[in-house]
């Protein structure tokens, strides 16, 4: 692993003139803009970037480019190959992040089942070297890929101090809208982490990587405590998602304009599960006419209530996409 910790910023440079961004193989492209937060928008005068989603038609199955562009300057945002086109994305091979003002931000590596692996770069906005995380793989007996426990190799702060080596050290990692830092010993958090998601900070303590107890506060002074049994969990329909499938399959009444036009494909449904567990704001993503969408909302609707999302503690609203797939000829 010592070779890693002697790459600087002008690696990454060598990465970066392997790019090539070409739509000349797609046959069709898709184009929709959305705010800094990731929601689409309608309206281009209101939206941070531009994203454009090139088709693939060539070989045994569909791949996706995805490419996204600042539009207050039209610089690359991002740019990957994904298997699928609807967010979340499942990326294949290298990804490409920059910001704003064309410097890299990140460069990634994924395999084809959408796992990180090998080795990723993260940089300031300066071009400086942030850290470097290592992801082994390798193959079992049956040869399916595993993925082990990540390796921090390098951390430098934005003062461009070294402040952790090959596991060692303290760390601090970013997210979209939150970050967490802390010490490290041999690729494990130990000791006290402290952070910020959103609004709400965080102090936790880990030991051997395992959290001990962490107390979360919001901006309103309210207090949360948790530890890993009520960290964070996803919202969960009774009996499992399987048993959701099979209560819309079992409740959707296709309209005589569906069966008459033998519509086929995928309607999407998003809504929120609130912090009671309850559907709200149901609203169709992707329809495909003669009142499929409105059926889903329906069908969602009456399924009942879900056991909430949790996050650090708290129940919180999580937004929710269910594909309902429709196919009249089955």
């Amino acid at each position: 692993m010592m070779k890693y910790l002697h790459l600087t910023a002008q690696v990454i440079c060598f990465f970066l003139s392997t790019l090539c961004i070409s739509d000349l193989y797609a046959q069709v492209t898709f184009t929709s803009y959305h705010k800094k937060d990731g929601d689409e928008t309608k309206q281009r005068d209101s939206a941070y970037f531009m994203r454009t989603i090139h088709v693939d038609a060539g070989g045994k199955e569909k791949t996706y480019r995805i490419e996204e562009f600042y539009l207050r300057n039209d610089s690359l945002k991002l740019s990957g190959i994904s298997s699928n086109a609807l967010y979340p994305f499942k990326f294949q091979g290298r990804k490409y992040e920059f910001y704003e003002q064309g410097t890299l931000k990140s460069l990634e590596n994924f395999s084809n089942e959408s796992e990180l692996i090998d080795s990723a770069f993260y940089l300031y906005p300066n071009n400086k070297l942030e850290k470097i995380i290592f992801y082994p793989s390798s193959l079992d007996k049956k040869g399916k890929l595993q993925i082990e426990k990540p390796i921090y190799v390098v951390y430098y702060d934005s003062l461009n101090n070294k402040k952790l080596n090959n596991g060692n050290g303290f760390i601090r990692l970013n997210y979209v809208w939150s970050y967490e830092e802390g010490e490290m010993k041999n690729n494990l958090r130990e000791g006290e982490w402290k952070g910020k998601m959103g609004k709400d900070s965080f102090i936790e303590t880990y030991n051997h990587d395992q959290l001990v107890s962490g107390v979360k506060t919001k901006a309103n002074g309210e207090v949360f405590n948790y530890d890993s049994t009520n960290f964070m969990s996803p919202p969960d329909y009774p009996g499992g998602i399987s048993r959701l499938m099979g209560f819309v399959s079992s409740h959707y009444n296709y309209s005589p304009g569906a069966i008459s036009n033998n519509v086929a494909g995928i309607v999407l449904i998003e809504f929120i599960v609130d912090k009671d567990g309850n559907i709200k704001d149901p609203v169709v993503k992707k329809d495909l006419g003669f009142g499929t969408g409105a059926e889903g909302i329906r069908v969602i609707k009456k399924a009942g209530k879900w056991k909430p999302g949790i996050q650090r503690g708290e129940r919180v609203n999580v937004k929710y996409t269910i594909p309902i797939r429709l196919n009249l000829s089955r």
